[in-house]
């Protein structure tokens, strides 16, 4: 089970700039890498009013760290596809592979807040559920065409490459029958291609169950908002049912998939509260109306007319806060149940000043990491045993 960082950047604290929370962000960075984070994932939104989280481009921001580090992966969780013209996302994303030397984790998602989408394209509006799932394939499929084709072209329901009428004609070049036919251009040559081959590990963001088998479906690995253990248990059976059909061979319980969790390593319960609680609960609250309780019921479950998001209705389901030795608690359930591959650590959280952000990642990284750690250690020497 490894262990990333991720964030869509909040505000720390009364008058804070976007300069100061950047130079912030980067000083976390910094030490996640020589705390021997897997990978620091970033997410994007767009017209944030409220300081909870406004990151518009994860992958120019994915550039700058990339500058300031040498081992830590850099993932996108998630570049929203549907608001991405698919020949830029695919150049950018491939610009930053090379930038980086296949650092990169590329994460796709399709939007949640219905307010985002619309600004971008007509179909992007998650309340347009076919529409929207229609545009996120077709993206997503010009994307991996772009990454591992010298030459592409693509006919579907939004997007048509070479575009109509598209021609070349220099005098310095004859024209070429690999993407011409005469003058007329019929396919398009994207550069660069991405470092990795054949191009980045490429994951999606999930919520329901329907989302859990498109992911399985199109091959893309799973990252989990905030459901509770036995819920993902579920839906970690269907992403491996359906993508062992898919691929003609058994994917594991957790195999390829992730889990997102907002965190908070502190001395105590009573401590991390005090310290972490208003700017976790702005999250959920505000997330609220647009994914529902009903991301946070376990198997047979059903929220409660009025039902209200509360920490103690959190903190067993959805949250690893309190003391090492009771995250290390919550942890050691979600392996004996889900078999995650990773848990993206959610560290930042608004009102939180910058020296106890930094506490908690360091907090985790050195109380909880290496529990896990010496674990998979001894795993694996009883297995190199048993082998023998």
């Amino acid at each position: 089970m490894r262990f990333s960082i991720f964030t869509t950047l909040h505000d720390s604290g009364p008058g804070i700039t976007p300069d100061k929370i950047l130079d912030n962000f980067r000083e976390q960075v910094v030490l996640a890498e020589q705390l021997d984070y897997h990978a620091v994932w970033i997410g994007e939104h767009h017209f944030g009013p409220y300081g909870i989280g406004d990151l518009p481009n994860t992958i120019v921001i994915g550039a700058d760290i990339a500058a300031r580090t040498s081992r830590i992966r850099i993932g996108q969780m998630a570049n929203i596809a549907v608001w991405w013209h698919p020949i830029r996302l695919a150049e950018d994303i491939a610009i930053l592979d090379q930038l980086t030397k296949g650092r990169v984790e590329t994460g796709f998602g399709r939007g949640i807040w219905p307010y985002e989408g619309p600004q971008f394209h007509p179909h992007a509006d998650p309340r347009k559920d076919q529409e929207n799932r229609e545009l996120f394939r077709e993206t997503i499929e010009c994307v991996k065409k772009i990454w591992t084709e010298e030459y592409f072209s693509h006919e579907g329901p939004n997007y048509k490459f070479p575009s109509e009428g598209s021609v070349f004609k220099h005098p310095l070049y004859e024209p070429d029958p690999r993407w011409q036919n005469g003058e007329q251009v019929t396919r398009l040559k994207v550069t660069p291609k991405p470092y990795q081959k054949p191009h980045p590990p490429l994951w999606c963001t999930v919520s329901t169950d329907r989302s859990v088998a498109m992911a399985a479906e199109m091959g893309l690995k799973a990252c989990y908002w905030q459901p509770p253990p036995r819920r993902i248990h579920e839906r970690c059976k269907v992403y491996a049912e359906v993508r062992s059909k898919s691929e003609g061979r058994q994917f594991r319980l957790g195999e390829d998939q992730a889990v997102l969790r907002n965190t908070y390593v502190a001395g105590s319960m009573e401590e991390a509260k005090r310290d972490a609680e208003s700017g976790i609960m702005s999250i959920f609250q505000y997330n609220d109306p647009y994914r529902g309780t009903q991301v946070f019921m376990n198997p047979g479950e059903e929220p409660k007319p009025g039902m209200k998001l509360s920490w103690d209705f959190l903190e067993p389901r959805a949250l690893l806060v309190g003391s090492p030795e009771h995250v290390i608690e919550r942890l050691e359930e979600h392996q004996e149940i889900c078999g995650l591959d990773e848990i993206l650590v959610g560290y930042d959280h608004m009102g939180v000043a910058q020296s106890k952000t930094l506490r908690n990642l360091e907090l985790f990284a050195t109380k909880v990491m290496p529990y896990f750690q010496k674990k998979a250690r001894d795993k694996a020497r009883e297995e190199a045993i048993t082998v023998k």
